[in-house]
């Protein structure tokens, strides 16, 4: 039976517009972002048929973009409207994942992985809390593969932005050394001095090369 042959009231749109959400069954509900059915096949009964299919639901969201497209009546468009949707519902289930860089150890780890394959120097922000935890990441400047150039203004403008309460700055060398130029020294000298006047102290500044990073907080003995 087709959707539209269904009386009002037992329409899936219709219900949820009423408020009655939270009464779909999973099938009604992905029928609602399927849209339309075959022939032969309403698009509830296509919905029924993938999660028995499928064992349900979690096994629909792990489904990648190639196999919703290979699924009957799907377009291309159709097709990534419902992986959004799945990939929308993961991140939900997972929850924000905030990773702990109070260590120059850690913060090297995530940036080594942040900045693999830029051929371009890139300046950036690690904005963190009072734990450690990384409350924002943030690209400030991209320049050539012979440099870049970020003020203090604007660095801590955005850490303080997102409330952070120390911060990271980091970039990259396209070289892939991690030695330190005279401009990398005056740089950090100025984004520290300008910390400690706003009340957020620069934790560390890394220079991201090929294989390592170079710390000025270990090279430079920062304490605190």
């Amino acid at each position: 039976m087709r959707i539209a042959d269904l009386s009002p009231h037992q329409r899936p749109r219709e219900r949820l517009m009423a408020g009655l959400g939270g009464e779909l069954g999973d099938a009604e509900l992905l029928a609602l972002l399927w849209g339309s059915g075959t022939r032969g096949l309403s698009a509830i009964d296509l919905a029924q048929g993938l999660l028995a299919q499928h064992g349900g639901l979690p096994g629909l969201l792990g489904l990648g973009p190639a196999e919703w497209s290979a699924l009957p009546g799907l377009g291309p468009a159709k097709a990534g409207q419902l992986w959004a949707a799945a990939e929308l519902a993961r991140r939900v289930f997972r929850g924000p994942v905030r990773p702990r860089l109070h260590t120059p150890q850690a913060a090297g780890a995530y940036l080594l992985e942040r900045c693999r394959g830029w051929t371009e120097e890139r300046f950036g922000l690690l904005a963190l809390n009072a734990r450690g935890l990384l409350l924002a990441d943030r690209l400030l400047s991209q320049g050539t593969a012979l440099g870049t150039l970020v003020s203090p203004r604007e660095f801590f403008r955005e850490a303080l932005r997102f409330g952070a309460v120390s911060a990271i700055a980091f970039h990259n060398h396209p070289s892939g050394e991690v030695q330190p130029s005279g401009e990398d020294r005056r740089l950090t000298k100025r984004l520290r001095e300008a910390g400690e006047m706003l009340g957020v102290p620069l934790s560390d500044h890394l220079i991201i090369g090929a294989e390592g990073f170079h710390s000025f907080r270990t090279a430079e003995g920062w304490g605190g």
